[in-house]
């Protein structure tokens, strides 16, 4: 049985992500654990959205910190590519929850990570890796939103793990023109 409130949290999240208006006792089940011990680790649904948040937001730092290293812009993408779970539930939970909404320190880490993830892009449209004719927000939306899509899919069980960051790759780099692909 899970008691660890890491572990906890990392259940709860896609559970909270597919099923917004799960209760403290819905969230508890699917996770495996008594509601009592759920609510021991986060007394009230706010405060376990907001530690939620307060991950992805941990996360999404370090994967950021990782590719803002000074390494090749190549490595770069790859390195934040392949950790992409933080920036989908960013995207997905974050900015839609109303709990997490609500707590300013929340919202603007969330926009100062958005706005990192801007810069990061503009390194890659800087370098000629990414497209310099569509904006970096543009792009960096589309990265959240394709990191959204791949975690869900996975999720799902209508993709694997390992698929998830060379599809987002594909994507990214070459759009979803034929001309790129395996088939005409």
């Amino acid at each position: 049985m899970r008691t660890d409130a890491t572990e906890v949290l990392e259940s709860a999240i896609p559970i909270l992500a597919k099923d917004r208006a799960a209760s403290m006792q819905v969230i508890a089940t699917r996770a495996g654990i008594s509601r009592a011990t759920l609510v021991r680790l986060f007394p009230t649904r706010q405060h376990l959205v907001q530690a939620m948040a307060q991950r992805i937001l941990d996360d999404c730092d370090r994967v950021l910190t990782r590719a803002e290293a000074d390494i090749p812009v190549e490595q770069a993408l790859a390195a934040l590519v392949a950790d992409y779970p933080p920036f989908a539930q960013l995207w997905n939970l974050v900015y839609v929850e109303p709990d997490v909404l609500g707590v300013p320190e929340a919202s603007t880490r969330a926009e100062t990570i958005f706005t990192r993830t801007v810069e990061f892009i503009e390194r890659g449209q800087g370098a000629g890796l990414l497209r310099k004719d569509m904006p970096a927000t543009w792009l960096a939306s589309t990265f959240c939103g394709l990191a959204e899509t791949a975690w869900e899919l996975t999720l799902e069980g209508h993709m694997g793990s390992r698929q998830a960051p060379d599809f987002i790759t594909a994507i990214l780099l070459h759009g979803a023109a034929a001309e790129h692909g395996a088939e005409r």
